[in-house]
């Protein structure tokens, strides 16, 4: 077995008054409508896991800057086969405010992620009861639902120092 670590980010925006996760394609899984995933990638030789997140970000979305919520660090573990090794996984997430405007190329920027065949688009922009639909992995729903949980307390917390 094959042990890797990952680190990556949960990338979300304000508009309209609510909040809206960011959702990226995965050109790598068979089945294009279980292929939804938060940006993320391989820890290079010198970096933190927060350093590898914030380039990870860079790379597949073309985003930056981006705001990391202090004391938000979680991790997904999964197992996995990739030509025909058995790769025990973990992915350590970071929570990542992006900009109400940015927008992202029409294109994605690399090979590691593609259109979903059927609507045509590599990201989305979603809420949380979205994301849930399109987020596959148990692990990575209940991610989500931490995620979400900590950005309403921390929310939460802040209106309430500054009232």
């Amino acid at each position: 077995m094959v042990y890797e670590t990952s680190s990556g980010i949960i990338p979300f925006r304000r508009r309209g008054g609510s909040v809206e996760f960011l959702l990226l394609h995965s050109a790598m899984v068979r089945n294009p409508d279980a292929a939804w995933e938060f940006p993320k990638g391989s820890i290079e030789g010198g970096e933190s896991e927060q350093e590898a997140a914030l380039r990870e970000l860079g790379e597949e979305a073309g985003l930056e800057p981006v705001e990391l919520l202090p004391d938000f660090r979680d991790r997904v573990h999964y197992v996995y086969r990739r030509a025909g090794r058995e790769i025990d996984k973990t992915v350590v997430f970071f929570l990542g405010e992006i900009d109400a405007d940015a927008e992202l190329s029409p294109e994605p920027p690399t090979r590691e992620h593609g259109k979903h065949p059927g609507e045509g688009i590599w990201y989305v922009w979603v809420t949380e009861r979205e994301a849930m639909g399109r987020l596959f992995h148990p692990g990575m729903r209940k991610l989500l639902r931490r995620a979400a949980f900590f950005l309403y307390e921390h929310d939460r917390i802040r209106r309430k120092q500054s009232s």
